[in-house]
């Protein structure tokens, strides 16, 4: 296994293929990644740690090598697959791999880019404590607040905006989940909300409505009976 680093790198990339076919390391590189190669699954195993994203070129890989790597390193990074093995492309998206069907440079470096989109979108919409900034609408003052987020902003939330991304939803539903992950960050505060966002307050007030009445339990439907004389 080769190991080649960059102290400039955004991402840690660990590529497995047994040979450079698809020219996927460079792909890596070109996006900011620190690049590790391996060439069969034992040693892809034993540098899964730290690792933000996993490509796989199947080709030379058995598929069982490559669907237990991709079950083994989806718990901790995402992972590109790149086969033109029907069968296999399915079996490693069920895992919850990318899939880069077809063989095709092209279509893989899509993927990796996508993955990478979604790691840093991660890494921005982290929910740990720390500081958070918001301008007041009323005074255009920068504040700043140390404290721990607000209970409300739950990793339900952040999940949910997350798979929102991953899912490549409707913009307008995408919208929808952000505002509601803010709200939240905010405590609720719709003022503060809308001004970090930018938007209209009234907004998010239709919004917050049109989710509450989505919410609310249907009313139970009366029963009767009827009792014959």
């Amino acid at each position: 296994m080769n190991v080649a680093t960059a102290t400039s790198a955004r991402f840690n990339a660990l590529l497995v293929e047994s040979d450079n076919r698809l020219g996927l390391e460079g792909v890596l590189r070109e996006q900011g990644c620190s690049v590790r190669r391996a060439t069969s699954r034992a040693a892809a195993q034993e540098a899964l740690e730290g690792v933000d994203v996993v490509v796989i070129a199947s080709g030379g890989l058995s598929d069982e090598d490559v669907l237990e790597l991709v079950s083994r390193a989806t718990s901790s990074a995402s992972v590109v697959v790149a086969t033109d093995k029907t069968d296999l492309a399915v079996k490693a998206a069920k895992q919850g791999a990318l899939t880069a069907f077809g063989g095709a440079v092209e279509i893989a470096s899509a993927q990796i880019t996508q993955a990478l989109a979604m790691i840093e979108l991660k890494r921005k919409v982290s929910h740990k404590n720390g500081a958070m900034t918001f301008t007041a609408p009323s005074s255009g003052v920068v504040q700043r607040r140390s404290t721990p987020l607000p209970k409300e902003a739950t990793p339900d939330a952040l999940e949910a905006l997350i798979d929102a991304a991953e899912g490549l939803v409707p913009m307008h539903r995408f919208q929808r989940v952000y505002v509601d992950y803010a709200l939240r960050r905010f405590g609720g505060n719709k003022v503060h909300t809308a001004a970090a966002l930018g938007i209209d307050r009234r907004t998010i007030q239709r919004w917050a409505r049109a989710r509450a009445e989505q919410q609310r339990p249907e009313p139970a439907q009366a029963t009767t009976t009827t009792t014959s004389s």
